[in-house]
């Protein structure tokens, strides 16, 4: 199966101050395999995991429990 993805792609481009670098959202057309690839990495990369210990005493403080 196949599935539109909007990415975001950087890509060098010449001005009138020499080179810069610009990003530019490109629709592709990708398989299922690498579509369920790109979810679990965005999944991955929103994903801020466990609490640790001294964040945990922070907002302990904070809310006063």
């Amino acid at each position: 199966m196949k599935h539109k993805v909007t990415v975001t792609v950087v890509t060098e481009k010449k001005g009138l101050f020499g080179t810069k670098k610009v990003r530019e959202q490109k629709t592709i057309w990708v398989d299922g395999k690498t579509y369920r690839e790109m979810q679990r990495q965005k999944k991955k990369e929103t994903d801020p995991g466990p609490l640790t210990f001294e964040e945990m005493l922070l907002y302990d403080e904070i809310f006063d429990d």
